[in-house]
C-alpha cells in the first residue's frame, strides 16, 4: 500500500504536498507522523510505509516545503533554503490538523530522520502532550563540519553573507544536484547500492524532485535552530519517551550531540547501527533489521 496525495495551501500561499498511507490492520495499532529529512520526499519512504502498515501503523506525512513536489521558495527551486525552522514548524501543525480531521487512529507516534528528527524535538516543545512516543534516525541534534573549518568562522561567514543579502546563495562546496550525488562509490549516505539506485532513479523520472546543496539563508536558520536544541535545559525537558537510531559511520550530523542529547531526556533509549551510514532508513537489509529490531522493542515496551 502507497501514499495517497493531495496539497494543503499555507498562510504564506505556498502549495505543501502532504501523503497518507492507510493500513489494512483491524484495529490499528495507531499512527505515524513521518518526517524526512533535507533535500528528500515522500516517494523515498514508500518501503517504509509500507513496513509501518504492515506493523499496524497507519502512516501520514509530507513533502517540505522547498523539496519534495512541494513549492520551492527561490527561483532556483534547487537550492535549499528556508527563512526559518519556525516555517517547517508551521506547515506540520496545518498537516497534524488534518490528521485531526481524519480521525486518525491513536495512539500517535513521531518519527524523524535527520533534519526530520530535529523538527521532530522542536515540534514536541510546543506539543507536549500529542504523541505517545517519538523515534528519531540520525537526527540533525548538530551537523557535521569539517575538520579543517572551525565552527565559530563558519557561523561569521554565514551571519555576514545574510548581513550582506546573499541569504539565497549556496554556501562554498554547495551547488545544484549533479552527478556527484549519482555516485554510489564514497557516497555519505548508505552502504546499499539498490537502495541508493532505486532514489537516484526516481529523481531522474521526475527531477522536480531533486534539491541541491544549502544556502547561506538555510544554514543560518538551521544554527538558530540548533542552539535552541542543544541546550541542555531542552533535552531535560523532553516530554515523552525517545527512541534515538544513530548511524555509526555518519558524515552528516554530529553522533557525539546525539548521544549528549540522549543523556538529558528522562526516558531515552540510544541505539548505534555500527557501520550504517547517515541514512539509517535507506540501509543494507540487515542494517534495517536492527532499526526494526528497536522499534519493534520500544514500541512493545
Amino acid at each position: 500500500m502507497g501514499f495517497h496525495f493531495d496539497y494543503f495551501k499555507t498562510p504564506d500561499s505556498l502549495m505543501i504536498r502532504w501523503g497518507h498511507a492507510p493500513t489494512a490492520a483491524v484495529p490499528a495499532r495507531g499512527t505515524v507522523i513521518l518526517l524526512n529529512g533535507r533535500t528528500e520526499y515522500m516517494e523515498k519512504y514508500g518501503e517504509v510505509a509500507e513496513e509501518l502498515n504492515q506493523r499496524g501503523f497507519a502512516v501520514f506525512s509530507c513533502d517540505w516545503r522547498g523539496q519534495g513536489l512541494s513549492d520551492r521558495l527561490l527561483a532556483d527551486g534547487q537550492k535549499g533554503y528556508v527563512g526559518s525552522f519556525e516555517d517547517y514548524l508551521a506547515d506540520l501543525e496545518q498537516l497534524m490538523a488534518i490528521v485531526n480531521r481524519r480521525q486518525a487512529p491513536m495512539p500517535f507516534i513521531l518519527m524523524g530522520h535527520s533534519m526530520g528528527g530535529h523538527i521532530a524535538a522542536r515540534f514536541l516543545e510546543r506539543h507536549p502532550d500529542v504523541f505517545a512516543r517519538v523515534v528519531m534516525t540520525s537526527p540533525m541534534i548538530d551537523i557535521q563540519l569539517p575538520a579543517l573549518l572551525p565552527r565559530y568562522l563558519l557561523r561569521w561567514m554565514v551571519r555576514t553573507a545574510v548581513g550582506r543579502g546573499l541569504q539565497g546563495a549556496y554556501v562554498p562546496g554547495s551547488g545544484g544536484f549533479n552527478a556527484r550525488e549519482r555516485c554510489f562509490d564514497g557516497n555519505p549516505l548508505t552502504s546499499d547500492r539498490a537502495r541508493f539506485e532505486r532514489n537516484i532513479a526516481m529523481i531522474e523520472r521526475n527531477p522536480r524532485l531533486a534539491v541541491g546543496g544549502v544556502t547561506y539563508g538555510w544554514l543560518a536558520a538551521a544554527f538558530r535552530s540548533i542552539d535552541r536544541v542543544a541546550a541542555p535545559t531542552f533535552a531535560g525537558a523532553f516530554p515523552i519517551p525517545l527512541l534515538m537510531v544513530t548511524a555509526g559511520e555518519d558524515r552528516i550530523v554530529s553522533v557525539r550531540a546525539q548521544a549528549q542529547f540522549c543523556r538529558h531526556v528522562p526516558d531515552s533509549h540510544l541505539t548505534c547501527i555500527e557501520g550504517a551510514r547517515h541514512e539509517v532508513l535507506v540501509e543494507t537489509d540487515n542494517r534495517r533489521a536492527l532499526f526494526w529490531e528497536a522499534f519493534d522493542g520500544f514500541l512493545a515496551g
